[in-house]
Protein backbone atom coordinates (compact mmCIF):
# COMPACT_ATOMS: atom_id res chain seq x y z
CA UNK A 1 0.00 0.00 0.00
CA UNK A 2 3.04 2.35 0.65
CA UNK A 3 4.17 1.66 -2.80
CA UNK A 4 1.25 3.18 -4.18
CA UNK A 5 1.35 5.87 -1.88
CA UNK A 6 4.96 6.65 -2.28
CA UNK A 7 4.03 6.72 -6.12
CA UNK A 8 1.57 9.50 -6.47
CA UNK A 9 3.39 11.51 -4.02
CA UNK A 10 6.46 11.23 -6.46
CA UNK A 11 3.91 11.77 -9.40
CA UNK A 12 2.78 15.18 -7.30
CA UNK A 13 6.56 16.13 -6.85
CA UNK A 14 7.38 15.33 -10.73
CA UNK A 15 4.87 17.52 -11.70
CA UNK A 16 5.38 20.09 -10.29
CA UNK A 17 9.10 19.63 -10.57
CA UNK A 18 8.54 19.37 -14.72
CA UNK A 19 6.82 22.58 -14.18
CA UNK A 20 9.19 24.00 -12.31
CA UNK A 21 12.33 22.90 -14.25
CA UNK A 22 10.53 24.22 -17.56
CA UNK A 23 10.64 27.46 -16.33
CA UNK A 24 13.89 27.14 -14.96
CA UNK A 25 15.38 26.14 -18.67
CA UNK A 26 12.90 29.22 -19.92
CA UNK A 27 14.86 31.19 -17.68
CA UNK A 28 18.30 29.71 -18.69
CA UNK A 29 17.25 30.16 -22.28
CA UNK A 30 16.55 33.71 -22.29
CA UNK A 31 19.53 34.21 -19.37
CA UNK A 32 21.74 33.03 -22.65
CA UNK A 33 20.50 35.33 -25.16
CA UNK A 34 21.28 38.52 -23.13
CA UNK A 35 24.46 37.21 -21.22
CA UNK A 36 25.56 34.46 -22.94
CA UNK A 37 28.95 32.81 -21.40
CA UNK A 38 30.66 36.05 -20.90
CA UNK A 39 33.09 36.70 -17.92
CA UNK A 40 30.58 39.10 -16.13
CA UNK A 41 27.89 35.68 -16.14
CA UNK A 42 30.46 33.41 -15.06
CA UNK A 43 31.06 36.33 -11.75
CA UNK A 44 27.48 36.45 -11.59
CA UNK A 45 27.06 33.01 -10.95
CA UNK A 46 29.72 32.82 -8.63
CA UNK A 47 28.10 35.28 -6.82
CA UNK A 48 24.42 33.20 -6.77
CA UNK A 49 26.05 30.55 -5.72
CA UNK A 50 27.24 31.23 -2.51
CA UNK A 51 24.16 32.28 -1.13
CA UNK A 52 22.70 28.89 -2.67
CA UNK A 53 25.65 27.23 -0.67
CA UNK A 54 24.33 28.36 2.63
CA UNK A 55 20.88 27.74 1.92
CA UNK A 56 21.46 24.11 1.18
CA UNK A 57 23.28 24.27 4.81
CA UNK A 58 20.55 26.28 6.41
CA UNK A 59 17.83 25.04 4.10
CA UNK A 60 16.92 22.05 2.60
CA UNK A 61 19.62 19.82 3.55
CA UNK A 62 19.29 20.76 7.34
CA UNK A 63 15.53 20.37 7.41
CA UNK A 64 15.99 16.99 5.67
CA UNK A 65 18.50 15.87 8.49
CA UNK A 66 16.81 17.33 11.08
CA UNK A 67 13.21 18.82 10.99
CA UNK A 68 10.96 16.56 8.63
CA UNK A 69 12.05 13.35 10.76
CA UNK A 70 11.06 14.68 14.16
CA UNK A 71 8.52 17.55 12.71
CA UNK A 72 6.38 14.55 11.17
CA UNK A 73 5.10 12.89 14.58
CA UNK A 74 3.62 16.64 15.16
CA UNK A 75 2.03 17.21 12.15
CA UNK A 76 0.47 13.67 12.13
CA UNK A 77 -0.01 14.23 15.80
CA UNK A 78 -4.06 15.60 17.50
CA UNK A 79 -5.02 19.07 18.37
CA UNK A 80 -2.37 19.03 21.27
CA UNK A 81 0.58 17.84 19.47
CA UNK A 82 -0.85 20.21 16.53
CA UNK A 83 -0.01 23.07 19.05
CA UNK A 84 3.39 22.41 20.28
CA UNK A 85 4.18 21.80 16.36
CA UNK A 86 3.31 25.30 16.09
CA UNK A 87 5.63 26.55 18.90
CA UNK A 88 8.47 23.96 17.30
CA UNK A 89 7.87 26.00 13.40
CA UNK A 90 8.12 29.42 15.37
CA UNK A 91 11.04 28.63 17.18
CA UNK A 92 12.42 26.99 13.80
CA UNK A 93 11.62 30.05 12.04
CA UNK A 94 13.02 32.86 14.40
CA UNK A 95 16.45 30.39 14.16
CA UNK A 96 16.57 30.61 10.88
CA UNK A 97 15.87 34.39 10.39
CA UNK A 98 18.52 35.47 12.75
CA UNK A 99 21.20 32.91 11.47
CA UNK A 100 20.56 33.89 7.86
CA UNK A 101 20.32 37.74 8.72
CA UNK A 102 23.80 37.42 10.64
CA UNK A 103 25.43 35.76 7.47
CA UNK A 104 24.42 38.72 5.81
CA UNK A 105 26.06 41.01 7.35
CA UNK A 106 28.70 38.98 7.22
CA UNK A 107 29.08 38.68 3.65
CA UNK A 108 28.35 42.39 3.37
CA UNK A 109 31.71 43.03 5.05
CA UNK A 110 33.55 40.32 3.09
CA UNK A 111 32.03 42.02 -0.10
CA UNK A 112 33.41 45.04 0.58
CA UNK A 113 36.83 44.51 1.93
CA UNK A 114 37.42 41.85 -0.52
CA UNK A 115 36.23 44.42 -3.61
CA UNK A 116 38.72 47.02 -2.39
CA UNK A 117 41.58 44.97 -2.57
CA UNK A 118 41.28 43.88 -6.51
CA UNK A 119 41.35 46.10 -9.74
CA UNK A 120 37.66 46.48 -11.16
CA UNK A 121 38.97 44.94 -14.26
CA UNK A 122 38.77 41.62 -13.23
CA UNK A 123 36.25 38.63 -12.98
CA UNK A 124 36.85 38.08 -9.08
CA UNK A 125 35.92 41.59 -8.64
CA UNK A 126 32.80 41.45 -9.96
CA UNK A 127 32.60 38.18 -7.88
CA UNK A 128 32.67 39.72 -4.60
CA UNK A 129 30.52 42.94 -5.63
CA UNK A 130 27.80 41.64 -6.97
CA UNK A 131 27.42 39.04 -4.02
CA UNK A 132 26.01 42.24 -1.88
CA UNK A 133 23.38 42.19 -3.83
CA UNK A 134 22.69 38.69 -4.53
CA UNK A 135 23.34 37.28 -0.63
CA UNK A 136 19.49 38.65 0.66
CA UNK A 137 18.03 35.72 -1.43
CA UNK A 138 19.35 33.62 1.44
CA UNK A 139 17.03 35.21 3.60
CA UNK A 140 14.12 34.31 1.86
CA UNK A 141 14.69 30.99 0.17
CA UNK A 142 15.71 29.33 3.82
CA UNK A 143 12.30 30.74 5.04
CA UNK A 144 10.90 28.90 2.32
CA UNK A 145 12.67 25.90 2.64
CA UNK A 146 11.08 25.98 6.09
CA UNK A 147 7.90 26.11 4.90
CA UNK A 148 8.35 23.77 2.55
CA UNK A 149 9.37 21.38 5.43
CA UNK A 150 6.18 22.09 7.37
CA UNK A 151 4.49 20.95 3.88
CA UNK A 152 6.09 17.85 3.24
CA UNK A 153 5.53 16.88 6.71
CA UNK A 154 2.14 16.99 6.06
CA UNK A 155 2.55 15.44 2.67
CA UNK A 156 1.33 18.26 0.64
CA UNK A 157 4.34 17.70 -2.03
CA UNK A 158 2.48 19.87 -5.33
CA UNK A 159 2.64 23.37 -4.15
CA UNK A 160 5.97 23.13 -2.54
CA UNK A 161 7.79 21.76 -5.46
CA UNK A 162 6.32 24.43 -7.70
CA UNK A 163 7.73 27.55 -5.96
CA UNK A 164 10.92 27.77 -7.85
CA UNK A 165 8.52 28.68 -10.62
CA UNK A 166 8.24 32.06 -8.82
CA UNK A 167 11.96 33.11 -9.00
CA UNK A 168 11.72 31.78 -12.55
CA UNK A 169 9.09 34.08 -13.78
CA UNK A 170 10.61 37.10 -12.12
CA UNK A 171 13.93 36.63 -13.44
CA UNK A 172 12.62 36.14 -16.81
CA UNK A 173 10.28 39.22 -16.32
CA UNK A 174 13.00 41.08 -15.55
CA UNK A 175 15.33 40.18 -18.27
CA UNK A 176 12.96 41.51 -20.86
CA UNK A 177 11.09 44.81 -19.04
CA UNK A 178 13.69 45.57 -17.63
CA UNK A 179 17.19 45.14 -19.31
CA UNK A 180 16.81 47.87 -22.25
CA UNK A 181 16.47 50.45 -19.60
CA UNK A 182 20.20 49.59 -18.60
CA UNK A 183 21.91 50.00 -21.94
CA UNK A 184 23.88 47.31 -24.06
CA UNK A 185 26.98 46.86 -21.82
CA UNK A 186 26.40 43.78 -19.80
CA UNK A 187 28.40 45.04 -16.58
CA UNK A 188 25.20 47.01 -16.41
CA UNK A 189 22.23 44.60 -17.19
CA UNK A 190 23.79 42.08 -14.81
CA UNK A 191 22.53 44.41 -11.70
CA UNK A 192 18.87 43.36 -13.18
CA UNK A 193 19.10 40.18 -12.23
CA UNK A 194 20.66 40.66 -8.71
CA UNK A 195 17.59 42.37 -8.41
CA UNK A 196 15.45 39.66 -10.05
CA UNK A 197 17.39 37.09 -7.54
CA UNK A 198 16.32 38.79 -4.28
CA UNK A 199 12.52 40.01 -5.62
CA UNK A 200 11.70 36.11 -6.73
CA UNK A 201 12.74 34.61 -3.39
CA UNK A 202 10.72 37.14 -1.66
CA UNK A 203 8.07 35.64 -3.79
CA UNK A 204 8.88 32.56 -2.67
CA UNK A 205 8.84 32.79 0.64
CA UNK A 206 5.18 34.19 0.38
CA UNK A 207 3.82 31.71 -2.29
CA UNK A 208 4.92 28.92 0.70
CA UNK A 209 3.48 30.56 3.82
CA UNK A 210 0.54 31.01 2.61
CA UNK A 211 -0.84 27.18 2.56
CA UNK A 212 1.13 27.08 5.79
CA UNK A 213 -1.09 29.64 7.17
CA UNK A 214 -4.20 27.72 5.55
CA UNK A 215 -3.01 24.50 7.78
CA UNK A 216 -3.47 26.72 11.04
CA UNK A 217 0.17 27.53 11.69
CA UNK A 218 0.87 31.37 12.73
CA UNK A 219 3.77 33.21 12.57
CA UNK A 220 5.32 34.46 16.30
CA UNK A 221 8.82 35.12 16.78
CA UNK A 222 10.20 32.50 19.94
CA UNK A 223 13.37 31.98 21.19
CA UNK A 224 12.52 29.18 22.98
CA UNK A 225 15.93 27.23 21.90
CA UNK A 226 16.11 25.39 25.02
CA UNK A 227 12.94 23.40 24.10
CA UNK A 228 13.44 19.95 23.72
CA UNK A 229 12.66 19.10 20.54
CA UNK A 230 14.85 21.72 19.16
CA UNK A 231 17.52 20.45 21.28
CA UNK A 232 16.93 16.93 19.25
CA UNK A 233 17.13 18.73 15.89
CA UNK A 234 20.34 20.46 16.76
CA UNK A 235 21.64 16.69 17.88
CA UNK A 236 20.42 15.84 14.61
CA UNK A 237 21.54 19.56 12.67
CA UNK A 238 25.07 19.50 13.45
CA UNK A 239 26.80 16.74 11.94
CA UNK A 240 23.84 17.02 9.41
CA UNK A 241 25.33 20.74 8.53
CA UNK A 242 28.68 19.48 7.86
CA UNK A 243 27.01 16.59 5.91
CA UNK A 244 25.15 19.11 3.74
CA UNK A 245 27.64 21.46 2.91
CA UNK A 246 29.58 18.59 0.41
CA UNK A 247 27.43 19.00 -2.28
CA UNK A 248 27.26 23.00 -1.99
CA UNK A 249 30.97 22.84 -0.91
CA UNK A 250 32.09 20.45 -4.11
CA UNK A 251 30.07 22.86 -6.53
CA UNK A 252 31.67 26.07 -5.49
CA UNK A 253 35.15 24.26 -5.82
CA UNK A 254 34.06 23.19 -9.02
CA UNK A 255 33.17 26.27 -10.72
CA UNK A 256 36.29 28.60 -8.57
CA UNK A 257 38.41 26.02 -10.20
CA UNK A 258 36.60 26.27 -13.39
CA UNK A 259 37.39 29.90 -13.15
CA UNK A 260 40.88 29.64 -13.04
CA UNK A 261 40.45 28.46 -16.73
CA UNK A 262 39.22 29.95 -20.01
CA UNK A 263 36.11 32.66 -20.23
CA UNK A 264 33.24 30.51 -20.43
CA UNK A 265 34.21 27.68 -18.54
CA UNK A 266 32.08 28.60 -15.74
CA UNK A 267 28.82 29.46 -17.59
CA UNK A 268 29.02 26.10 -19.52
CA UNK A 269 29.09 23.93 -17.00
CA UNK A 270 26.47 25.94 -15.44
CA UNK A 271 23.89 25.51 -18.72
CA UNK A 272 24.89 21.68 -19.00
CA UNK A 273 24.38 21.11 -15.14
CA UNK A 274 20.75 23.24 -15.90
CA UNK A 275 20.05 19.80 -18.39
CA UNK A 276 21.99 17.17 -15.80
CA UNK A 277 19.46 18.24 -13.40
CA UNK A 278 16.30 18.60 -14.79
CA UNK A 279 16.12 14.66 -14.48
CA UNK A 280 17.82 14.54 -11.44
CA UNK A 281 14.90 17.10 -9.82
CA UNK A 282 11.87 15.35 -11.68
CA UNK A 283 13.07 12.13 -10.52
CA UNK A 284 15.82 11.81 -8.50
CA UNK A 285 14.52 14.80 -5.81
CA UNK A 286 11.03 13.42 -5.83
CA UNK A 287 11.63 10.04 -5.13
CA UNK A 288 13.73 11.05 -2.41
CA UNK A 289 11.45 13.86 -1.12
CA UNK A 290 8.58 11.53 -1.58
CA UNK A 291 10.23 8.67 0.03
CA UNK A 292 11.17 10.28 3.85
CA UNK A 293 7.97 10.82 5.40
CA UNK A 294 7.55 6.74 4.56
CA UNK A 295 10.77 5.87 5.51
CA UNK A 296 10.71 8.23 8.74
CA UNK A 297 7.44 5.95 9.49
CA UNK A 298 8.69 2.98 9.11
CA UNK A 299 11.55 3.61 11.40
CA UNK A 300 9.79 5.29 14.15
CA UNK A 301 7.22 2.00 14.19
CA UNK A 302 10.07 0.00 13.29
CA UNK A 303 8.56 -1.43 10.41
CA UNK A 304 11.75 -3.21 8.91
CA UNK A 305 10.38 -5.30 5.81
CA UNK A 306 8.55 -2.08 4.91
CA UNK A 307 11.52 0.14 4.84
CA UNK A 308 13.60 -2.70 2.59
CA UNK A 309 10.58 -2.63 0.48
CA UNK A 310 9.80 1.17 0.15
CA UNK A 311 14.23 1.54 -0.71
CA UNK A 312 13.67 -1.04 -3.03
CA UNK A 313 10.65 0.34 -4.81
CA UNK A 314 12.73 3.59 -4.82
CA UNK A 315 15.98 2.08 -6.48
CA UNK A 316 13.34 0.46 -9.27
CA UNK A 317 12.21 3.75 -10.14
CA UNK A 318 15.45 5.36 -9.81
CA UNK A 319 16.88 2.90 -12.56
CA UNK A 320 13.93 3.04 -14.62
CA UNK A 321 13.82 6.73 -14.81
CA UNK A 322 17.33 7.91 -14.92
CA UNK A 323 19.37 5.14 -17.14
CA UNK A 324 17.88 5.58 -20.22
CA UNK A 325 18.07 9.64 -19.37
CA UNK A 326 22.39 9.19 -19.07
CA UNK A 327 22.05 7.66 -22.74
CA UNK A 328 20.13 10.22 -23.89
CA UNK A 329 21.93 13.39 -22.98
CA UNK A 330 25.23 12.19 -24.27
CA UNK A 331 23.45 10.96 -27.82
CA UNK A 332 21.87 14.19 -28.02
CA UNK A 333 24.51 16.50 -26.11
CA UNK A 334 25.16 18.94 -29.03
CA UNK A 335 21.50 19.00 -29.97
CA UNK A 336 19.92 19.75 -27.24
CA UNK A 337 22.40 22.44 -25.94
CA UNK A 338 21.85 23.93 -29.70
CA UNK A 339 18.01 23.87 -29.41
CA UNK A 340 17.91 25.51 -25.93
CA UNK A 341 20.76 28.27 -26.01
CA UNK A 342 21.77 28.74 -29.41
CA UNK A 343 20.56 32.73 -29.92
CA UNK A 344 21.74 36.14 -28.93
CA UNK A 345 24.91 36.14 -26.81
CA UNK A 346 25.29 32.64 -26.94
CA UNK A 347 26.72 31.51 -30.39
CA UNK A 348 28.15 28.77 -32.12
CA UNK A 349 31.59 29.18 -30.62
CA UNK A 350 29.59 28.48 -26.98
CA UNK A 351 27.48 25.14 -27.82
CA UNK A 352 30.56 23.15 -27.15
CA UNK A 353 31.18 24.64 -23.81
CA UNK A 354 28.20 23.56 -22.82
CA UNK A 355 27.25 20.36 -24.67
CA UNK A 356 30.67 18.65 -24.11
CA UNK A 357 30.58 18.61 -20.25
CA UNK A 358 26.65 17.52 -20.44
CA UNK A 359 28.07 13.92 -21.42
CA UNK A 360 30.41 13.29 -18.41
CA UNK A 361 28.02 14.84 -15.78
CA UNK A 362 25.14 12.37 -17.20
CA UNK A 363 27.65 9.13 -16.55
CA UNK A 364 26.55 10.01 -12.64
CA UNK A 365 23.03 10.39 -12.65
CA UNK A 366 21.94 7.26 -11.29
CA UNK A 367 24.84 7.37 -8.74
CA UNK A 368 23.63 10.97 -7.18
CA UNK A 369 19.96 9.37 -7.55
CA UNK A 370 20.99 6.27 -5.07
CA UNK A 371 22.61 8.95 -3.29
CA UNK A 372 19.91 11.09 -2.79
CA UNK A 373 17.34 8.15 -1.42
CA UNK A 374 20.18 6.64 0.53
CA UNK A 375 20.70 9.98 2.85
CA UNK A 376 17.08 9.96 3.29
CA UNK A 377 17.12 6.78 4.85
CA UNK A 378 19.64 7.25 7.19
CA UNK A 379 18.51 10.42 7.94
CA UNK A 380 15.11 8.56 8.79
CA UNK A 381 17.02 6.20 10.63
CA UNK A 382 18.03 9.46 12.64
CA UNK A 383 22.12 8.49 11.59
CA UNK A 384 23.04 12.27 10.42
CA UNK A 385 26.33 11.11 10.94
CA UNK A 386 27.25 8.27 8.36
CA UNK A 387 26.49 10.63 5.13
CA UNK A 388 28.76 13.16 6.63
CA UNK A 389 31.70 10.97 6.78
CA UNK A 390 30.83 9.70 3.33
CA UNK A 391 30.43 13.54 2.42
CA UNK A 392 33.59 14.87 3.92
CA UNK A 393 35.76 12.24 2.02
CA UNK A 394 33.79 13.29 -0.90
CA UNK A 395 34.98 16.74 -0.98
CA UNK A 396 38.59 15.40 -0.72
CA UNK A 397 38.37 12.72 -4.11
CA UNK A 398 36.67 15.34 -5.65
CA UNK A 399 38.95 18.13 -5.51
CA UNK A 400 41.90 15.56 -5.99
CA UNK A 401 39.66 14.71 -9.41
CA UNK A 402 39.14 18.13 -10.41
CA UNK A 403 43.01 19.31 -10.29
CA UNK A 404 44.17 16.06 -11.80
CA UNK A 405 41.19 15.98 -14.78
CA UNK A 406 41.06 19.56 -15.79
CA UNK A 407 44.82 19.59 -16.55
CA UNK A 408 44.18 17.15 -19.37
CA UNK A 409 40.21 17.56 -20.10
CA UNK A 410 39.39 21.39 -19.46
CA UNK A 411 36.28 21.93 -17.58
CA UNK A 412 35.25 18.56 -19.15
CA UNK A 413 37.25 17.14 -16.57
CA UNK A 414 35.70 18.93 -13.98
CA UNK A 415 32.45 17.70 -14.53
CA UNK A 416 33.74 13.67 -14.95
CA UNK A 417 34.99 14.20 -11.36
CA UNK A 418 31.52 15.54 -10.23
CA UNK A 419 29.87 12.26 -11.68
CA UNK A 420 33.17 10.34 -10.49
CA UNK A 421 32.14 11.12 -6.85
CA UNK A 422 28.33 10.59 -7.24
CA UNK A 423 28.83 7.32 -8.47
CA UNK A 424 31.65 6.31 -5.14
CA UNK A 425 29.51 8.35 -2.75
CA UNK A 426 26.46 5.95 -3.54
CA UNK A 427 28.63 2.78 -3.67
CA UNK A 428 30.39 3.98 0.05
CA UNK A 429 26.92 4.55 1.30
CA UNK A 430 24.92 1.22 -0.09
CA UNK A 431 27.82 -0.71 2.02
CA UNK A 432 27.49 1.50 4.98
CA UNK A 433 24.01 0.73 5.12
CA UNK A 434 24.16 -2.44 4.97
CA UNK A 435 26.43 -2.77 7.45
CA UNK A 436 25.26 -0.43 10.45
CA UNK A 437 21.16 -0.73 10.06
CA UNK A 438 19.12 -2.86 7.53
CA UNK A 439 20.54 -5.49 5.08
CA UNK A 440 19.37 -4.40 1.68
CA UNK A 441 20.22 -7.51 -0.85
CA UNK A 442 21.77 -5.89 -4.19
CA UNK A 443 22.74 -9.13 -5.63
CA UNK A 444 18.51 -9.75 -5.89
CA UNK A 445 17.69 -6.50 -7.52
CA UNK A 446 20.85 -7.45 -10.14
CA UNK A 447 18.67 -8.89 -12.63
CA UNK A 448 16.14 -5.70 -12.61
CA UNK A 449 18.81 -3.28 -12.99
CA UNK A 450 20.45 -5.40 -15.66
CA UNK A 451 17.34 -6.23 -18.32
CA UNK A 452 17.01 -2.07 -17.05
CA UNK A 453 19.97 -0.95 -18.65
CA UNK A 454 20.21 -3.23 -21.69
CA UNK A 455 16.72 -1.75 -22.35
CA UNK A 456 18.43 1.72 -22.44
CA UNK A 457 21.45 0.61 -24.16
CA UNK A 458 19.29 -0.93 -27.00
CA UNK A 459 17.48 2.37 -27.29
CA UNK A 460 20.71 4.44 -27.47
CA UNK A 461 21.88 2.21 -30.23
CA UNK A 462 18.90 2.65 -31.80
CA UNK A 463 18.86 6.48 -30.90
CA UNK A 464 22.41 6.83 -32.17
CA UNK A 465 21.54 5.14 -35.36
CA UNK A 466 18.14 7.77 -36.17
CA UNK A 467 20.30 10.23 -35.05
CA UNK A 468 22.60 9.74 -38.23
CA UNK A 469 20.35 8.90 -40.37
CA UNK A 470 18.13 11.75 -40.62
CA UNK A 471 20.85 14.76 -39.65
CA UNK A 472 21.42 17.38 -41.96
CA UNK A 473 17.68 16.34 -43.80
CA UNK A 474 16.24 17.32 -41.54
CA UNK A 475 15.94 20.98 -38.83
CA UNK A 476 17.74 20.71 -35.95
CA UNK A 477 14.15 20.73 -33.57
CA UNK A 478 13.02 17.69 -36.01
CA UNK A 479 16.32 15.75 -35.08
CA UNK A 480 15.74 16.34 -31.72
CA UNK A 481 12.12 16.01 -31.12
CA UNK A 482 11.84 12.69 -33.72
CA UNK A 483 15.26 11.50 -32.39
CA UNK A 484 13.34 11.34 -28.91
CA UNK A 485 10.29 10.08 -29.72
CA UNK A 486 12.18 7.15 -31.12
CA UNK A 487 14.13 6.75 -28.32
CA UNK A 488 10.91 6.69 -25.76
CA UNK A 489 9.22 3.73 -27.91
CA UNK A 490 11.80 1.63 -28.53
CA UNK A 491 12.91 1.64 -24.29
CA UNK A 492 9.37 0.92 -23.99
CA UNK A 493 9.30 -1.58 -26.14
CA UNK A 494 12.28 -2.96 -24.96
CA UNK A 495 11.47 -2.42 -20.76
CA UNK A 496 8.13 -4.27 -21.60
CA UNK A 497 10.04 -7.01 -23.32
CA UNK A 498 12.53 -7.68 -20.62
CA UNK A 499 11.06 -6.95 -17.42
CA UNK A 500 7.33 -6.14 -17.83
CA UNK A 501 5.48 -3.29 -16.71
CA UNK A 502 3.39 -5.37 -14.15
CA UNK A 503 7.25 -6.31 -12.59
CA UNK A 504 8.53 -3.03 -11.91
CA UNK A 505 7.37 -3.56 -8.15
CA UNK A 506 9.11 -6.70 -7.84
Amino acid sequence: MSSKKILRAVSLISLGTIIARVFGLAREVSTANFFGTTYIYDAFLIAFMIPNFFRGLLGEGALNAAFIPVFTEYAAGGPARKKEGTEIFNICFTLSLFATIALFIAALGASFLSSSLLSENSKWWWTWTLLRFTFPYLVFISLTALNMGVLNAHKIFLLPSLSPVILDVVWIAALFLFIPFFGGAVQDRIFVLCAAVVIGGAGQFLFTLIPVLKRGYRIRFNCNFTHPVVKLMGKLLAPAVIGVAVAPINILVDMTLANLLYEGAVSGLWYSTRIFQLPLGVFAIAVSTAVLPWFSEDAFSQNHAGFIKNLDFSFRMLAILLIPFTFGLVIFRTEIVSFLFERGMFGAASVPLAASPLAFYAIGLLGYGGVSVLTRAFYARRDTATPVKVGLISILVNFVADIALMRFMGHNGIALATSAVGISNFILLAVLFNRKHLRFDFRKAAPFFRKTFLSSAIMGLAAYAFKNQVSGLCSLPAVLFSGIITAALVYFLSLSALIGIKNIKG
